[in-house]
């Protein structure tokens, strides 16, 4: 994948503004051991190859200053409403030095567990690997077709072509699979009916009804008591 891109002379909060107003993304690009330089993309060229990444293990070349450059994107950032993009960070990569960059995952099959009634937990999206630019991987394929209920896989179980290191703690779940969610009934507190038993229903009485009925009862037991 290739952007072209132009070398930014505009630094400061209301030049940036401006470029942004005019299509232009600012950026910077950085590599070990140079000075960081700062950049300018047009907005639809940017947006385009954003959209056309597949992960962020892809290798840019970006064309500045008639020459071309291998790069990361590292950073994207975006205004919070409308998520445009505000600025990118770049970084130069060189061929004989080691990067770190997250994989993404691609789990593939249908788990012998799942179609028993388990449930598919996925706990690694992704993994941080370390590797030099011509061992860089686009994504991981892990097969899960012969988990079973209550089995997972770890990230020390994923075997990596030659060259490639993770950096992740190894004991970490990539994925299990889970027993299917038990139905807890509650049970009513006191007696259980029996079935088919009929529930007494209460008697309604308005409000007046039943002071008359209160007063009616307060009588009767002191008529008792003077007795």
């Amino acid at each position: 994948m290739k952007v072209e891109a132009n070398k930014r002379d505009e630094i400061g909060t209301n030049k940036v503004k401006h470029l942004r107003r005019e299509g232009w993304i600012p950026g910077v690009i950085y590599g070990h051991g140079e000075k960081s330089r700062h950049i300018k993309l047009r907005e639809e060229n940017l947006v385009r190859l954003i959209h056309r990444l597949h992960s962020e293990a892809t290798l840019i070349t970006i064309k500045l200053d008639g020459k071309e450059l291998r790069a990361l994107i590292r950073e994207v950032m975006r205004d919070p409403l409308t998520e445009r993009i505000l600025h990118v960070d770049f970084q130069h990569i060189h061929e004989d030095e080691e990067v770190t960059v997250h994989v993404i995952i691609e789990f593939k099959g249908e788990s012998v567990g799942v179609e028993a009634g388990g449930i598919l937990n996925l706990e690694h999206r992704y993994l941080t690997v370390r590797c030099l630019p011509k061992d860089m991987l686009r994504r991981i394929v892990v097969d899960i077709s012969e988990l079973e209920i209550g089995d997972s896989l770890h990230v020390g179980d994923i075997e990596l072509p030659e060259g490639v290191k993770i950096v992740e703690d190894l004991s970490a779940t990539i994925v299990n699979v889970l027993s299917p969610r038990k139905v807890v009934e509650v049970k009513p507190e006191g007696e259980e009916l029996l079935v088919g038993e009929e529930v007494e229903e209460p008697e309604l009485v308005s409000e007046g009804e039943a002071e008359a009925k209160e007063a009616e009862e307060s009588k009767e037991k002191k008529e008792e008591t003077e007795e």
